[in-house]
Parts: C-alpha cells; sequence; structure tokens
C-alpha cells in the first residue's frame, strides 16, 4: 500500500472542496426515511444473506415469515418492535439479528405456540418480560444461541399505549409497524435503560439520532410528547 505524503491528502480535499455543492463524502448518503416496505426488505436481504454466506446452517428467519405466522394464527393485536419495526424510519436500512414482536400479556401464550409450531427447531426460553426463540446452531463466543425471535410484553403505559393507538398497518406485506413517535419514544426508551448494555445503547443512539434527522418535520409533538409523559 503507497504511503502518501500529508501534503497530498491535502491537496485532494482542496481539489474535492473546490467542486460545486460539495461538502464531503457523507453528503452522498441519503437523508429521506427509506419507508418501512423498502426498509423492511432490505434489512431482510442482507441479514439473510449474511446467514447463508457467514453462517451456512443456521436458521434463517425473515420479518416476513413471522408475519405471515401471526396472521394466520389469527393473532389480532401484535407491532413489529426493534430494527424492523423503526427501519423504514431510517434513511439506510441496515442488518439486525432477530424479529422483535410486542403483543399484550393476553396473547403471549397463543403468540409462543404459533411461532413454535412454525419453527420448532428453535429453543424457547420464557422470561418476564419476554418469550425468547433461540437457535440451537447459532452460537455466540461464549457458546450460547442466539436469539431469532424475540415476543416482546408490554412492561410500561406507553407500550401499552402503543399497541392501542399508535400502529401502523401496510396493506402489501399486512405488517403491523409503531408510528414515528412511538418508533422514537421506544427507542429513546432503551437507549435510558438502566438494563441494557453500553454497545447496545451506542447503536440506540445512532438509529435515535438517524430517525430525527430524516423525519424531524414529520413528528408531530403532542403526540412524542404524551408516549414520553
Amino acid at each position: 500500500m503507497t504511503d502518501f505524503p500529508p501534503e497530498f491528502y491535502l491537496a485532494r480535499e482542496a481539489a474535492m472542496a473546490a467542486l460545486d455543492g460539495y461538502r464531503g463524502m457523507d453528503d452522498l448518503d441519503p437523508k429521506a426515511p427509506a419507508g418501512h416496505v423498502k426498509g423492511l426488505r432490505v434489512s431482510s436481504r442482507l441479514t439473510s444473506e449474511y446467514r447463508q454466506r457467514i453462517k451456512g446452517g443456521t436458521v434463517d428467519v425473515t420479518p416476513q415469515e413471522v408475519i405471515e405466522c401471526l396472521n394466520q394464527a389469527q393473532i389480532k393485536n401484535w407491532v413489529l418492535m426493534g430494527l424492523h419495526g423503526y427501519v423504514g424510519y431510517l434513511p439506510q436500512p441496515r442488518a439486525t439479528q432477530d424479529v422483535d414482536v410486542m403483543v399484550p400479556y393476553s396473547q403471549r401464550d397463543r403468540t409462543a405456540k404459533a411461532i413454535a409450531a412454525r419453527w420448532p427447531m428453535l429453543l424457547q426460553v420464557a422470561q418476564s418480560q419476554v418469550v425468547r426463540f433461540l437457535d440451537p446452531t447459532d452460537l455466540d463466543f461464549d457458546g450460547n444461541p442466539q436469539p431469532v425471535i424475540d415476543i416482546m410484553l408490554p412492561w410500561g403505559k406507553f407500550q401499552e399505549s402503543i399497541l392501542k393507538n399508535h400502529v401502523l398497518v401496510d396493506t402489501e406485506t399486512q405488517s403491523r409497524y409503531p408510528t414515528l413517535e412511538a418508533a422514537l419514544a421506544s427507542k429513546y426508551a432503551a437507549l435510558v435503560s438502566p438494563h441494557r448494555t453500553r454497545d447496545k445503547k451506542e447503536q440506540d443512539a445512532v438509529d435515535f439520532r438517524r430517525m430525527v434527522r430524516a423525519n424531524h418535520e414529520r413528528i408531530v409533538t403532542e403526540k412524542l410528547r404524551a408516549l414520553a409523559n
């Protein structure tokens, strides 16, 4: 690799800065939100390609498959959470490890039964606020199975409010996802949670900033304030 002197880079930067409208390489990045359908597809493709190329043999569950599973089981009240819930509000969709879906406590057992029947190879672990489905063929560095699907349960009033009043339905994919204000409130709750690791919080902060910057003109502050309260 050729090691150019500092003068080379200074001259190159000066030449690029002289171009009309140039401010830096980041100017070429998308600024507008991707939209839910596109975001869901891009994120699913990235995750599936990673699993197929890098982790051959692991269970590949897409959010669309989870959506179809819930609809076939006639689960009515649910919403995508985590990245798949807010990916459409990001200008650049990214991959994620698992599919998160939130249901009320009354639908926990029915939802878990439907997912267990659809993916019997997954290990089911029930906790107070989540029912987690793990892939025994996909181990982390410590030898623990990785999560593939999380059934989240509303632990706060703002989450109960999201399920009741802040869910959008996409007619093309039959997906149910949170409104912009609900996505921001949920991401902020994760960001300030005392039970979340620092590395995850740093990713939360990145996603939160990107959502705000890409959608700041669309945020209804009254709805956001109500959820925050």
